[in-house]
Order: C-alpha cells, then sequence, then structure tokens
C-alpha cells in the first residue's frame, strides 16, 4: 500500500511538473508572438488591405501567427462568390505566402 501511494504521489508530482513546464512553453509562446508583431512591418490593416486586393470580398477573422520563426498574418475573406478563402500574408515583406479556398468551411455548409 506505501507502494501505490509513493506511486500516486510521483505521478501528481510529475502532472503538475508537466502542467508548469506547459505554461512556461505558452508563455514563451506568446512572448515569441508578441516580440515578432512588434518586429513585423506589416500592420494589421495593410494586412488587410493586401488581402482584399488578393482576393475581393469581406474580411471575416485576422490572426497573427508565427509559424516556425516567420511573422504571419492569417486573414480569412468571404469571397463575393460565397467562398472563404484563407490567406497568409508575410509580416515583414508583406507577400501572399499562401491563398487558398477553405475546404473545412465549404463541407461545414453542406451538411
Amino acid at each position: 500500500m506505501k507502494h501505490l501511494k509513493t506511486i500516486v504521489a510521483a505521478a501528481l508530482i510529475s502532472g503538475g511538473l508537466a502542467g508548469t513546464a506547459y505554461a512556461v512553453q505558452a508563455k514563451d509562446s506568446a512572448d515569441n508572438d508578441a516580440k515578432s508583431a512588434a518586429e513585423a512591418t506589416i500592420t494589421l490593416n495593410s494586412a488587410l488591405e493586401i488581402a482584399l486586393q488578393s482576393v475581393p470580398g469581406t474580411a471575416v477573422g485576422v490572426e497573427f501567427e508565427n509559424e516556425d520563426g516567420i511573422a504571419l498574418w492569417e486573414v480569412e475573406i468571404l469571397a463575393s462568390n460565397q467562398q472563404v478563402y484563407d490567406l497568409e500574408i508575410d509580416a515583414i515583406s508583406g507577400e501572399v505566402l499562401k491563398n487558398k479556398i477553405d475546404k473545412d468551411d465549404r463541407e461545414e455548409d453542406d451538411d
């Protein structure tokens, strides 16, 4: 019984440490995003303009991301043809890195 209590205690402590490590990692990720956003030369408004020039329509979502060290603006556009487009705009150069129809949104509409 004493051995079982030791195992349970060790598991609880390990779980607590893992949770702490995850919280530190999440904070580090948020710090990296904040640093990348501060270094970005393309503002949110500029990213929206670039996206809307690529796909005319209505911006329905925008998010700043740091993917593998690349600062990006992810923009969702609802086009006049009722298709939802996902665009990735490089937050430093303003280059459109991705422009594709969001198939996940299309499939939800078909249900």
